[in-house]
């Protein structure tokens, strides 16, 4: 639990930008695994429905995932805006009397001029020498309007955008076998199965560690991570990352190079965070997958690399399911366990045996 904590709080106050060096980059994951590797679990479970898909992927050797917005919990990866905040800043900048009599004053302009550049910053100069201040305010105003508007627009569209991001898939994993609620929940009532897995050395055969990964065609390439969900109350605040990715769609528009940079670890803090009310229970880890090749893909497989290890068969799978799974089982090498309920108990616990 310690672990998580420590996780949680990394999380938060680590950034990586857009414009880092490599060296950088290297620092920061370097900082992010030294606290993930050691504290992988041993065991990590995925429960199945015996659909084609899972089943297929299982005979395959492969994880099945999908992007955010295929969850059931229309909260997964929702993450927060205050754009209440956000609208009152933009309507501030519509003090249009103070604008002007900035826009002539040949130091402050300097300050315009590394924003949005010198030629467009001489435009309004001259125009602001053309006329009135009262009719160079309302011109401006109809202007600033109908880009508060189109920024506002954006801002939805970015907070849309993490669920609906097809370069980010995931499959999610719980530390928890005897989960009543998992086996009901994500096993069909007990009718599926799970697959257990042994994540501690998936990174270091992932492509992430492959010096030829740039180079690759190959079409299942596994630009993977594992990470541990953080129970919370408040949903990811992503206000200024949104802002980020606003001021950036706004001065590529408008052909400015110069953009702001965009930590890239907001392309995996806002699929971390859960509500712990109603999902704490579930011990849940994510793989989270970015596949250069598979981006416009909303579900997608790839190799387990050898991590699966073990198979585990419902109280109530059906006969026929079990039977073909388990010839996989055996071609695969994988240990089988039944899952069954003990009459003759008296917890509620789930007991476990080797197939027979």
């Amino acid at each position: 639990m310690a672990f998580k904590k420590e996780f949680e709080h990394l999380l938060a106050t680590t950034t990586l930008s857009s414009d880092a060096t490599s060296e950088k980059v290297a620092e920061v994951w370097d900082s992010i695994n030294k606290l993930l590797l050691p504290n992988i679990p041993q065991q990590l479970f995925r429960f199945r429905t015996c659909s084609l898909d899972s089943v297929l992927a299982f005979q395959s050797g492969e994880i099945s995932t999908c992007v955010a917005r295929a969850f059931k919990d229309k909260y997964d990866s929702l993450v927060y805006v205050n754009k209440t905040d956000l609208e009152e800043k933009l309507y501030g900048f519509t003090q249009f009397d103070a604008l002007y009599d900035m826009i002539r004053n040949e130091d402050t302009c300097k300050i315009f001029e590394a924003v949005v550049g010198k030629e467009r910053v001489d435009q309004a100069r001259k125009e602001a020498a053309l006329c009135s201040k009262d009719v160079w305010v309302e011109k401006l105003s109809g202007r600033i309007e109908k880009l508060i508007e189109y920024t506002l627009s954006l801002i939805d569209s970015n907070v849309d955008y993490v669920r609906n991001d097809p370069f980010s898939k995931i499959a999610c994993f719980s530390e928890d076998i005897r989960s009543l609620r998992m086996w009901d929940t994500y096993a069909d009532g007990y009718s599926g199965f799970a697959l257990e897995y042994d994540f501690r050395d998936f990174h270091t055969r992932g492509c992430w560690a492959c010096t030829e990964n740039c180079a690759c065609q190959y079409e299942r390439r596994n630009f993977s991570h594992l990470f541990p969900i953080i129970y919370t109350d408040k949903r990811f605040d992503a206000t200024d990352n949104v802002v980020s990715l606003v001021q950036r769609n706004l001065l590529l528009e408008m052909g400015i190079d110069k953009c702001p940079p965009i930590d890239q670890l907001y392309w995996y803090k806002p699929y971390l965070y859960k509500n712990a009310e109603s999902y704490a229970h579930e011990k849940e880890w994510r793989l989270i997958s970015h596949c250069p090749n598979r981006k416009a893909e909303e579900y997608t497989n790839i190799s387990d690399l050898g991590t699966m290890k073990a198979i585990y068969y419902g109280p109530n799978i059906e006969k026929r399911y079990r039977d073909f799974l388990h010839e996989v089982a055996k071609m695969r090498g994988l240990k089988e366990y039944d899952v069954y309920t003990d009459p003759y108990s008296p917890d509620f616990g789930l007991k476990i045996k080797p197939y027979e």
